[in-house]
This record gives structure tokens, C-alpha cells and sequence, in this order.
């Protein structure tokens, strides 16, 4: 009975590292999509907010899994614990891809500008 608790004991761990090592994937995808905005200028930035899209995504993908995976066993507290950090962090994220997808589509009506 020992031993095949061990498996899950070890998926268990590489999940949970796994969600940490990717919280810097997500701070990535907290950046500001136009940093002249940030900034509290009002330029165009021409380098478009591909990044953060990218780590965005990505981050929402890892963390809204975490929050899925971890989820199911809302009895266990470490695990509801998880489960509400992965939503919190894909919270925090919905909201600058949202950005990030209007700063793309005013680039893209700015073609004459950034050449």
C-alpha cells in the first residue's frame, strides 16, 4: 500500500514545482503591454505586445491547470489552498491580455507609424 502512494506522492511534488517554476512565466505575462502607457505617456509602442501575449497565455494555461487540478480535491486544505493562488494568478492575468490584445490591434491600425 506504500508503494503506490508513492506516485502520486511524486506527481504531487513535480506539480507543485512545476507551478512555481513557471510563476516567473507568469510575472512575464504582468508586464505592461505598452510601457509608454505605463509610463504615462501616450505613444504607440512599436514593439508590439507579443511577449506579453506569449508569457500571458502561457502562464493563464499552467495556472488555470493548477487550478483545475487542484481543485478536484477541494476537501484536502493544502490543495484548496493551491487551487485559490492558480486563480488568483489567472486573475491577475485575464486583465493585461485583455490590454495587450487592444494594444495589438492599435498597432496594427498604426502601420504608418511604426514602419
Amino acid at each position: 500500500m506504500i508503494e503506490r502512494k508513492r506516485p502520486r506522492q511524486l506527481a504531487a511534488i513535480l506539480g507543485y514545482t512545476a507551478l512555481v517554476v513557471a510563476l516567473p512565466i507568469a510575472v512575464l505575462g504582468l508586464m505592461p503591454a505598452n510601457e509608454y502607457k505605463a509610463w504615462g505617456g501616450g505613444g504607440i509602442d512599436c514593439d508590439s505586445p507579443g511577449p506579453v501575449l506569449f508569457f500571458g497565455v502561457l502562464g493563464l494555461a499552467i495556472y488555470g491547470a493548477g487550478a483545475v487540478l487542484n481543485g478536484r480535491h477541494f476537501r484536502k486544505p493544502l490543495r484548496l489552498l493551491v487551487a485559490g493562488i492558480c486563480v488568483l494568478v489567472c486573475l491577475a492575468l485575464i486583465p493585461n491580455l485583455a490590454d495587450a490584445l487592444t494594444e495589438q490591434r492599435l498597432n496594427a491600425l498604426a502601420t504608418d507609424t511604426c514602419g
